[in-house]
């Protein structure tokens, strides 16, 4: 049994934290005229607040504006009690600005959907969305992958090469939507989405399939909108983290496309993609285990012809 202050449920504490750190909306209020004991004996104001990623949180709001449906709110770290033996108690409050947010739905075009496939190396994302644009190219189209990593046998012309440098710009214009820099120490691996190209293919009146990482696919929410993406997760099978990561190592070694040193650190960064399955859980409308292809493709071909008829 891990005790409260193992490194495990300290490391989970302190992921937890991290992701509420984030401005937000206020979407209600409340006061608590009678707080619990060992909390100070005043009124506290307690809000239910929509942040940028699209969480849903409760929080302490603080500050001199009087609370308003719609506000916008900054986190910070507020001393919320001392307890008897003198400890200083902290959490995250909201902190009330002036500023109210710009109702998305009515002022804001909803864009479009985007089909995002997301999982660690080796799940078999690139597999999965290109069946699904060739099974239904009708209705989707996918996006290039604008990379500053060489390119790899069985890369299949998913991707565009840049240089690091020319990432960078493109990073600093505006050009790209999302992006990430994954942890390497064999290369440079950058990863991003072109605004444009996702744009061009709703003129063509079909669905952007993208392959994420965690951090494209939060940062893709954030721009166009939680409600825009349809999200699907993929994991390995296996009942354990453990067998998960036995399955992936086996897909890369057969694949063939990385070094030893490569795959080591895909699977460290697949430790941390499959843990994100459930710290992110809000951004993901179906996780699916890619144990049979077929079957996931089956469930993925209903999920997108639905949409597309809508």
């Amino acid at each position: 049994m891990r005790t409260p202050d193992s490194p495990a449920v300290a490391a989970r504490a302190l992921s937890r934290r991290r992701s509420h750190m984030l401005p937000g909306t206020l979407l209600t209020f409340t006061t608590v005229t009678h707080p619990p004991k060992g909390f100070p004996d005043r009124p506290r104001r307690i809000g239910l607040i929509e942040l940028t990623d699209g969480q849903r949180v409760l929080g302490t709001l603080v500050g001199d504006f009087e609370p308003k449906i719609g506000q916008v709110v900054i986190p910070r770290m507020h001393l919320s009690r001392v307890n008897a033996e003198g400890l200083r108690l902290y959490e995250i409050a909201y902190e009330l600005t002036e500023h109210i947010a710009e109702p998305a739905s009515e002022t804001k075009t909803f864009p479009g959907y985007i089909l995002a496939f997301t999982g660690p190396s080796g799940v078999g994302k690139t597999t999965v969305s290109l069946l699904l644009t060739k099974m239904l190219s009708d209705f989707t189209t996918k996006v290039p992958i604008v990379t500053s990593r060489s390119p790899k046998e069985g890369d299949d012309q998913e991707y565009d090469y840049v240089t690091f440098k020319e990432f960078e710009r493109m990073e600093k214009s505006g050009a790209l939507v999302a992006w990430a820099h994954l942890p390497s120490d064999s290369e440079q691996r950058c990863y991003g989405y072109r605004t444009a190209d996702i744009l061009a293919i709703w003129e063509q009146g079909k669905l952007p399939v993208v392959v994420t990482e965690m951090q494209l696919l939060q940062s893709l929410a954030e721009h166009f909108g939680r409600r825009s993406i349809l999200s699907f997760g993929l994991l390995p099978p296996g009942k354990s983290k453990r067998v998960m990561l036995s399955h992936l190592l086996h897909r890369m070694r057969a694949r063939g496309r990385e070094t030893d040193a490569q795959i080591e650190e895909r699977l460290v960064n697949a430790q941390a993609d499959l843990d994100y399955f459930t710290r992110a859980a809000h951004l993901f409308d179906h996780i699916l285990v890619n144990e049979d292809l077929e079957s996931v493709m089956q469930v993925i071909k209903g999920h997108v012809l639905a949409l597309a008829k809508a």
